[in-house]
């Protein structure tokens, strides 16, 4: 934030400097053309309060579709999808069928279907997602960012949380502006022994090269990160820019760009 404030000092310096240079008559001209992009700002941020107000009730009506979906995915709808259909159709009862509760491998299915997120996702990871029961999307109620939560069966047997959550922190979200990410956050998984999808403990053994245990071999145990999705409820911070080269200063960039497309797909 230090950094933002200095960086917006410079620009004012650099403005003043400029418009002391114009001829007097030029320089009114511009700050007249000033006054009139502050009352289109204000325009503007009317129409950034009206329209998050009309997404969020677009929101609040799609919601119990949403909650209905979830309810025949999980299978709480078969008994009343079982009886609408056998009114219109005597022969649809499949006894072969009577054991299979809701849709199956929904949310596995989604995923595996969308190439970016497809690609993070390993064969271990894809036992976990079949524990998905629903997966919802809250837009902040100023039209400034949004939450996915991921809901997860009670007898998951990777890890405890009911819930796993991202949240997104984006200022202009409701502009057709390339997004601007303010903050980022996921939240901890708490993973069952030995289940972590993330990491792995990999056991090495190590010679001591120097003091009273030189020549000594002791076992040393380490966490080494794995491929997984589930990477994606742990995001990086977003760093400073003066703290990065240009290289780096590309990679983050390309990561959270990735990052944000895998939230905009479970979004949309």
């Amino acid at each position: 934030d230090d950094d933002d404030d200095d960086d917006d000092d410079d620009d004012d310096d650099e403005e003043e400097d400029f418009m002391a240079e114009l001829p007097s008559r030029v320089r009114s001209r511009v700050e007249r053309l000033k006054l009139l992009n502050e009352k289109r700002d204000k325009i503007m941020e009317q129409y950034l309060k009206d329209r998050a107000i009309l997404e969020n009730k677009y929101s609040d009506l799609c919601k119990p579709l949403y909650d209905e979906r979830a309810d025949i995915i999980v299978g709480k709808k078969d008994k009343e999808i079982a009886e609408a259909l056998s009114e219109v159709d005597e022969n649809a009862d499949d006894d072969d069928e009577e054991d299979i509760v809701g849709v199956p491998e929904f949310w596995s299915c989604c995923v595996s279907n969308i190439e970016a997120i497809s690609e993070l996702v390993t064969e271990r990871d894809n036992e976990c997602l079949l524990c998905i029961e629903n997966v919802t999307c809250e837009d902040f109620k100023d039209g400034k960012g949004f939450e996915l939560r991921f809901y997860f069966k009670e007898d998951n047997p990777f890890f405890t949380n009911r819930v796993l959550t991202k949240r997104y922190e984006i200022p202009n979200l409701l502009m057709d502006d390339e997004p601007i990410l303010k903050n980022v956050s996921g939240c901890d998984i708490k993973w069952k022994a030995d289940m972590c999808l993330t990491h792995r403990e990999v056991t090495k053994k190590q010679r001591s090269k120097s003091g009273k245990k030189a020549g000594q071999i002791r076992t040393v145990t380490k966490k080494e990160r794995t491929d997984s999705f589930f990477h994606f409820f742990s995001p990086p911070k977003i760093p400073s820019i003066n703290d990065m080269d240009e290289d780096e200063a590309n990679a983050i960039e390309e990561a959270f760009d990735h990052d944000y497309d895998i939230a905009q797909s479970f979004r949309s």
